[in-house]
Parts: C-alpha cells; structure tokens; sequence
C-alpha cells in the first residue's frame, strides 16, 4: 500500500507540472488532502499532503503575481476546508469501525457526574449573554462578551460527564437566549452575528471530540 500511495503522489505532482491548463490546479489541490485516507498510516501521509500543498500554494502565488492576490488566499481557503473534511471522514470512519450497538448504552442526563465548577461556569456564561442582551445598545451587541460566552458553551462540554448531554445543554441554552435577544427586538444583524459565534465554534468543539475518542 505505501508504494501505491507513492505512486498516487508522484502521478498528481507530475501531472500539475505537465499539464498546461491553469484551472485544474484548483482540483490537484483539492484532492491532496483526501489521498492519506487511503493508507492506514494516515496521519503520516496527511502531513506530507499539507507539505505539498503549501508548496503548490506558493507556486501558485508566485505564478499569479500580486496582481492575483485574491485567488491564493481562495485557493488556502479551499484548501483548509478539504483538510478539514479529509480529517472528519477519517475520524467518522474509525469511530464508527469500532462502535457497536450491543455494547453502546445511553444513560440518564442525571446518571452522570456534572463537577460544581462546569455548572458554575454554565452559569457565568449564561448571567454574562443575559447582561450583555438587557444592557447593551440594541443596535450594537458587546461582540467580546459574546464571544466569551460562546468559547464556553463549546468547551465545557468536554468537561462534564457525558460531552453529549453537555452539547445538549450547551445547546438549549443558546436556544433561550436567542429566543430572548428576539423578544428584546435586538437588531437582526446582531442576532445574526450572535447565532453565528455561537454556532460557528460548536462543529469545533465536535471534531475536537471525535479525534479524541477515535485516536485517543
């Protein structure tokens, strides 16, 4: 499987060095990040991905010339992104190789440890997106605040006894406290920025912990 692999890397490079139309760049880039999912090692072969990609970025860049600015940081961008569904597929496929439903058992929220510390750091979360909705100017939200709040809902979760029933909490009370931005008729603009800080980190914070149990 190595020399496979090898071959695949060789064939992608020697194709983006021969072939004369600029526009498939995009795809040789894109398709880098996946080829590791092939070969068991596969965070070996993941970093030689990224090394190559990099290299095939500052060509790129070097290619285009400042005038063309836009499109590498485009092209980064995509990049990353592919990096980041490469890793998901990975840690989704060995979780799911080991899991099973004869021995997968959902207790009940309660059934759990939940420490005084998680709890009252939910709470401090919660009195600061309270003060920040009922003091702040309607048409402009305290942004710092905001995303204090939302560091935290997406991190005490690992913290608690179970990170799924964690999520959920986390979860309902983002879900209450947008309900009560709505019914202080805080400006639109500003619910939205508050949804997506909120919300922007959470699939973070899911990633993080698919890594951690299927490779830790």
């Amino acid at each position: 499987m190595p020399d496979f692999i090898i071959l695949v890397y060789i064939a992608i490079m020697a194709f983006y060095f021969f072939q004369k139309d600029d526009g498939k760049s995009f795809f040789i880039i894109m398709a880098l990040p996946f080829i590791p999912l092939f070969n068991d090692d596969y965070w070996l072969w993941l970093q030689l991905s990224a090394a190559l990609s990099v290299m095939l970025l500052i060509i790129e860049g070097y290619k285009a010339g400042p005038t063309a600015g836009g499109a590498v940081v485009a092209f980064f961008f995509f990049s990353v992104g592919a990096f980041v569904v490469s890793i998901i597929i990975k840690t989704a496929w060995t979780f799911l190789s080991d899991f099973s439903f004869s021995t997968f058992h959902l207790n009940n929220p309660l059934s759990y440890e939940w420490p005084t510390y998680v709890i009252a750091l939910y709470g401090l979360a919660v009195a600061l997106s309270l003060v920040t909705i009922f003091r702040s100017n309607k048409e402009s939200l305290e942004l710092t605040h905001i995303h204090i709040s939302a560091f935290a809902f997406a991190a005490l979760p690992h913290f608690c006894g179970s990170f799924l029933y964690g999520m959920v909490l986390s979860l309902g009370l983002f879900a209450i406290l947008f309900l009560l931005s709505i019914i202080r008729k805080i400006n639109p603009e500003q619910r939205f920025l508050f949804a997506y800080t909120t919300l922007g980190i959470i699939p973070g914070s899911f990633l993080l912990k698919g890594i951690m149990v299927a490779f830790f």
